[in-house]
């Protein structure tokens, strides 16, 4: 049972094997644990990257790594070199990009949603579909068409 998946429980740490079966948890209170690490006997092995290859099976660090896996930062990386604060930014063509893009799809689904109340406008007012047999709506709503029907 070497392998593992980690999971999240928001009572501390949980690891997972073959995402079914609780192999260990790192509780907030020891009276609560009912695998802990150092019981269960877990390791932590890495697969790609500076730490490729490299087994821990020391209780103290794999739950380090569990905790820091929860966190969504395993490691420490090298923030000096390329001045990385944690800000994501964009060059002006991305913001170029990203406000037409916006823009392209607010007035697509404006278009969309305009005409949508033009085909059914007898739906939104709460004219009954059934109603056309005895009243065709619209017939006066041709302001200044001298071929409209005048209602006297």
């Amino acid at each position: 049972m070497n392998e593992s998946y980690l999971g999240v429980k928001i009572s501390g740490a949980v690891l997972v094997w073959f995402r079914v079966l609780v192999g260990a948890d790192v509780p907030f209170r020891r009276a609560e644990s009912k695998y802990s690490v150092e019981q269960v006997g877990v390791t932590v092995e890495f697969y790609g990257g500076e730490l490729n290859g490299v087994s821990y099976s020391d209780p103290a660090t794999v739950k380090k790594y569990a905790r820091r896996a929860q966190l969504g930062e395993i490691f420490e990386l090298d923030r000096a070199t390329l001045k990385s604060d944690g800000v994501f930014r964009s060059s002006p063509r991305g913001w170029f990009t990203f406000g037409h893009a916006s823009f392209a799809l607010l007035f697509f689904f404006g278009h969309i949603w305009h005409g949508a109340r033009t085909l059914f406008r007898d739906v939104f007012v709460g004219i009954d579909p059934d109603l056309d047999a005895q009243v065709e709506f619209g017939a006066f709503q041709k302001l200044g068409d001298p071929t409209a029907k005048k209602n006297r």
